[in-house]
């Protein structure tokens, strides 16, 4: 059976990071038995230091894309067989801008925008004395640094929120009215966009790009589409 290695659920979702609900929600659209392993413990053991990972057979395999890649080959692919080269292209088009895009302005409104008070409690309020006075200041560091070398940390908070905007209008215009983004069914680009959307409106976190995704009423029917049919529990 398939090991996921990843963080763990977080207010309400199977996990706090993108990639990781991507990878647990592919496999649950695409019927794969699993099971998980999770703690931020996983990240050392992880080939390319980064969760999530997967083993499968005695094969180690990481990163998201690559995952998935490895799955369709191996167990069929079930979720894309469907779709025309045109359609193909689509997905690969709008995956790319959320992982490459969205992603980053949801990891800034996290880690410094207004959401970082209650994302610091959540993810380190836990830890013992004295490690969560100067652990969270160094992993917010580090995501600044990072913010600042991908490029998009050089701009103002309403310039991060204006990308975010055009993204998720991207989105919006595209769904339409459409239960999923490209047929009659889930394909990877429903697992991909349920995987970011959901970061940015199901928990309980108040923060301005929170408030913006959640503007878009038919991307919130889809998050709870998604969410009814692969996580009714």
């Amino acid at each position: 059976m398939i090991t996921l290695y990843h963080f763990g659920p977080f207010q309400g979702l199977a996990d706090p990071s993108p990639f990781c609900l991507k990878v647990d929600c592919y496999l649950r659209a695409a019927g794969i038995e699993f099971e998980t392993k999770s703690g931020a413990k996983f990240i050392g053991k992880s080939p390319k230091h980064k969760l999530p990972y997967i083993e499968d057979k005695g094969k180690v395999i990481a990163d998201s894309a690559f995952i998935l890649d490895y799955l369709k080959k191996q167990y069929g692919d079930t979720l894309d067989r469907d779709l025309n080269a045109e359609q193909q292209a689509i997905a690969h088009a709008f995956t790319k801008m959320l992982d490459e895009n969205l992603y980053w302005c949801m990891v800034h409104s996290r880690w410094i925008g207004s959401a970082w008070p209650q994302i610091k409690e959540a993810f380190f309020g836990q830890m013992p004395l004295p490690l969560k006075l100067f652990v969270p200041a160094i992993a917010q560091k580090r995501v600044r640094k990072s913010l600042y070398m991908q490029g998009l940390g050089r701009h103002s908070e309403h310039e991060i929120l204006d990308i975010a905007r055009k993204d998720f209008r991207a989105l919006s215009d595209f769904l339409g009215t459409k239960n999923y983004f490209l047929i009659n069914k889930p394909t990877s680009l429903d697992v991909s966009a349920f995987a970011f959307l959901a970061q940015l409106t199901v928990p309980d976190i108040k923060c301005e790009i929170i408030e913006l995704a959640r503007s878009f009423d038919n991307l919130i029917d889809f998050v709870n589409r998604m969410k009814t049919q692969f996580y009714p529990e």
